[in-house]
């Protein structure tokens, strides 16, 4: 799937100080994409999962359609849901990170 109404959708600055804080200006402009794939890489470092409300939290618009970029970029995200306390819990996990972990 190529163009899109919602592909490459800009972070705000308050998205990018999120998990940006203190890195390099980059070349190209960060999009929710990116952001989102920060979080995800953070959270495995620490052995964890992203949870859903901390991705609302974040704004991310449309984080679907987010997610779904960043697997047609090879990137491997599993989403674990669970009923907990009446509620359904989501959360996600960056399983394989092609620009990480290499080819596969």
């Amino acid at each position: 799937m190529t163009g899109g109404l919602w592909r490459d959708n800009s972070a705000t600055q308050a998205q990018q100080r999120l998990v940006f804080r203190g890195q390099k200006a980059r070349r190209k402009p960060i999009t929710q994409a990116d952001v989102l794939l920060e979080m995800f890489r953070k959270a495995r470092e620490a052995g964890k999962a992203v949870e859903l409300p901390e991705i609302m939290r974040a704004g991310i618009a449309q984080f679907t359609a987010r997610i779904f970029e960043l697997r047609e970029r090879g990137f491997q995200i599993e989403n674990e849901m669970e009923r907990r306390d009446g509620q359904m819990k989501s959360r996600y996990w960056l399983r394989f990170d092609p620009e990480q972990d290499g080819a596969r």
